[in-house]
């Protein structure tokens, strides 16, 4: 799916600042109902850009490439990389 690649190119653009942490978090959310991100510090560390991507994580489905398997994917890339356990 393009949003998860551009998502996972911009973490790993910023790796491990608060930006990246709340797109993993989102990313996360948006592939299993189990993880959940904080719309506050979605506000405050989000730049406009990155915005944008959280607004497309929050309607995945909508994404024309929509692909379970991708957030299957998706969840395995953030563990890989310690953002999720």
């Amino acid at each position: 799916m393009q949003i998860i690649q551009q998502v996972t190119t911009q973490i790993s653009e910023n790796h491990h600042t608060g930006s990246s942490q709340v797109l993993a978090n989102a990313l996360a959310s948006a592939c299993n109902s189990s993880y959940g991100v904080s719309l506050l510090a979605a506000s405050v560390r989000l730049d406009s850009e990155n915005k944008q991507l959280f607004n497309r994580l929050a309607d995945i489905r909508k994404e024309p490439d929509y692909s379970n398997a991708a957030q299957d994917s998706a969840l395995k890339w953030l563990r890989q990389n310690k953002y999720i356990k």
